[in-house]
Order: structure tokens, then C-alpha cells, then sequence
């Protein structure tokens, strides 16, 4: 899993701290090293919290059962149609402070020769059965805040 500088989804920040202004947009990449074509990364939730662990009770979806939580805060631009998904973000203060967060994203393999594997998102409440493979959950950050003027006024969640 890799963050991205733009929408091109080509250039990627270097691993380990990120720093951007509040309310730019975050452009997530995951891949794998799958070789048989048949086989789909699908997102299947995705998550912000202040803390390394996955598991942190004090978090904030971004993705969840395959779909964005908030349509115009998160844009899925590609889940369950090849090895790769990606996804952007608008960057937001959780619980209004400027303390670093990190994303974790879990994922499955799906079979496109068996099902169809894109999801679709109809609506927040939308449920799918999984006919997919989960893989282990991916984390990326911190991302911390530019706290300059430039970022301020921006809409936090």
C-alpha cells in the first residue's frame, strides 16, 4: 500500500512520515504480487486512527464493506478489476487534532472467473456477500498536518 502525490497514481511519497495540508486529497494505491490475472485486489474496509495498530477502537472509516462511507470525502477509483486498487481521500483532523494518523486498508483476492467482483455501491448500507480470499490488513503513515495558513478554513470531519 502506497501513498500518492497525484491522481496519475504514478509518483509515491517516500515510506515513513507524510506531511500535507489539512483538506488535500490523499490518493491511496495497493497491489500485489499475484501473477494470475484471474484473481481481484477488492478493498474491503479502510480506516484512519492516531495510532500503528489495525485494531484501535478509536477510528474512522473511510471504506467499509466495500463502499465509501462518505461519497464526498472518499472516491474509489478502482477495486475488484485488476491487482491493483486505488482510492482518494480528503485529509481530515481526527477529533480535531493535528496528531499524526495512519490509514489501514484490508483487502481480499477475488476469483473474476467465478464472480463478479467489483462492488457495487448503491448506497452506505449496501451488504455483499464475499466470494474472496482475505489477506492480512495493510498499514500506511503517519500522515501529519501542515499547520501553515494555507491549510487553515479547511472542513474537518
Amino acid at each position: 500500500m502506497s501513498l500518492f502525490h497525484n491522481s496519475s497514481y504514478t509518483e509515491t511519497y517516500p515510506a515513513g512520515q507524510v506531511i500535507l495540508p489539512v483538506g488535500s486529497p490523499l490518493y491511496v494505491g495497493v497491489s500485489v504480487e499475484e501473477r494470475d490475472p484471474r484473481f481481484a485486489v477488492v478493498l474491503e474496509d479502510c480506516h484512519a486512527t492516531h495510532s500503528s495498530n489495525p485494531d484501535d477502537p478509536m477510528r474512522y472509516y473511510l471504506i467499509q464493506n466495500k463502499c465509501p462511507t462518505d461519497r464526498q470525502q472518499v472516491s474509489v477509483t478502482e477495486s475488484g478489476s485488476s491487482l491493483q486498487a486505488r482510492f482518494s481521500a480528503l485529509l481530515f483532523l481526527l477529533q480535531n487534532e493535528y496528531r499524526g494518523i495512519f490509514l489501514h486498508c484490508s483487502l481480499s483476492l477475488c476469483d473474476q472467473r467465478s464472480f463478479s467482483c467489483v462492488p457495487h455501491c448503491t448506497s452506505r448500507t449496501y451488504r455483499s456477500v464475499s466470494s474472496s480470499d482475505p489477506l492480512m490488513p495493510l498499514t500506511v503513515g503517519p500522515i501529519s498536518w501542515d499547520k501553515s495558513p494555507s491549510g487553515a478554513g479547511n472542513t474537518q470531519l
